[in-house]
């Protein structure tokens, strides 16, 4: 029995377009030099520079791989991809499986058989960009690419790539925000199927927020008594906060990695983990624009929380924390606010806080930005008759966000 599937895309009239580019494929970012990469990426985006890249893949040399492609049109470079290579564990997708009601028998059994094939799917996952970090998509272009040409060339260094390791079994092109352009248009004819996941939050702070009081006075009066309440509570708990050194990140780097681990191991969703010396490594790199606030009880590191800085946009990374000893005190609801009066501080515009926890976000301004991503699996009838049906139910949790502005 020969099954069709229903994509229309096709490669010839995908390569007519694109028929004067040339690739170029690079296994290390040391195979490019620094000028030679970085003059295609913005300034302002700091992680996806030459020396960042280097560093991420300086730490990750045994459990990753990574993809620089360089696209040239008649001689000239008009746009740079960035790809990770990891092992992706499908198991953990179950944790977007739509809930259902108790007792309904059918939903309960395609879950479980669901989960049981999950758990047998573990592949070689080309990712676009950095899955450290939220929003990173991993491509740069010229202006002069218009937006459909810019996917077209993403699909076919995604074709080269596969062909030139065939242990690849999957792609993930993610973090795209909303709205979609010309850019999104022929993905599902290739046989791609979209996802949605979990928005970025953030946060404008207003030009008229000065100090943290001017944004406390913005709130209204129950969500400023609660911000009042969660300072008492770590107050009289005895908690200090510290923005730790290179040094002294080091001195506590083993607890902060154990912290590190205690919150990644509750994640609903992680394709893979930082390195011990990360934060110790990346503040070397980074000395003034990368942050790492540290809370101490009683002498005890018992929470932290690191953040970038790039010019007027601020974005929180990772946090670590001993739940037992920091939910009876607020302390992540703390966390937040620290990293509003940091950013009023350093007087940035933005403060993204990534896709975790976004009702308690909610709770201190952070709106969410809708994103999305497309998947697809290379063997044609695996990703027909599974991935498509699939993603098509991949939901994330669905939360009430609040406005706690007057």
């Amino acid at each position: 029995m020969q099954i069709s599937f229903p994509y229309t895309c096709s490669s010839q009239a995908e390569q007519l377009t694109i028929q004067n580019f040339s690739f170029s494929v690079f296994d290390n970012i040391e195979q490019l030099g620094q000028l030679q990469w970085n003059k295609h990426i913005p300034v302002s985006n700091v992680l996806m520079q030459h020396e960042s890249l280097k560093l991420i893949q300086a730490l990750h040399p045994h459990n990753m791989q990574f993809k620089y492609v360089l696209v040239k049109k008649d001689d000239t470079t008009i746009g740079a991809l960035y790809f990770q290579v990891l092992m992706f564990h499908a198991n953990q997708l179950i944790n977007y499986f739509p809930e259902f009601k108790e007792g309904n028998l059918i939903m309960s059994t395609t879950k479980t058989a669901t989960e049981k094939l999950l758990n047998l799917v573990n592949i070689k996952l080309l990712v676009s960009g950095n899955v450290f970090m939220t929003g990173e998509a991993g491509f740069y272009f010229h202006n002069q690419i218009d937006q459909a040409t810019r996917a077209k060339i993403i699909r076919k260094a995604v074709t080269d790539l596969h062909k030139q390791d065939t242990s690849i079994k999957a792609v993930l092109v993610s973090d795209l925000y909303e709205p979609k352009t010309e850019f999104d248009a022929d993905f599902k004819q290739c046989a791609y199927h979209e996802i949605t996941v979990e928005s970025d939050m953030s946060i404008k702070l207003k030009p008229e927020w000065k100090i943290f009081d001017d944004y406390l006075n913005s709130l209204s009066s129950k969500y400023r008594v609660r911000a009042k309440k969660v300072f008492t509570l770590c107050s009289d708990a005895g908690v200090t906060m510290k923005n730790l050194t290179a040094d002294e990140i080091a001195l506590h780097e083993n607890r902060l990695y154990q912290l590190y681990e205690k919150v990644m191991g509750n994640a609903d969703f992680k394709l893979a983990e930082l390195s011990k010396d990360f934060f110790r490594l990346q503040k070397q790199q980074q000395p003034d624009n990368y942050l790492v606030h540290a809370y101490f009880k009683d002498e005890e590191l018992i929470g932290f929380i690191s953040a970038f800085r790039f010019g007027k946009r601020m974005e929180v990374h990772y946090t670590g924390m001993d739940h037992n000893l920091t939910k009876p005190i607020h302390l992540y609801q703390h966390m937040m606010y620290d990293m509003i009066k940091t950013g009023l501080e350093y007087r940035v515009e933005q403060l993204h806080f990534g896709r975790t926890a976004p009702e308690i976000k909610s709770t201190i301004g952070a709106m969410p930005s809708p994103m999305f991503g497309y998947v697809k699996h290379f063997n044609p009838i695996f990703n027909y008759l599974f991935v498509r049906n699939y993603t098509a139910n991949l939901k994330p949790k669905q939360y009430v966000f609040r406005n706690p502005f007057k």
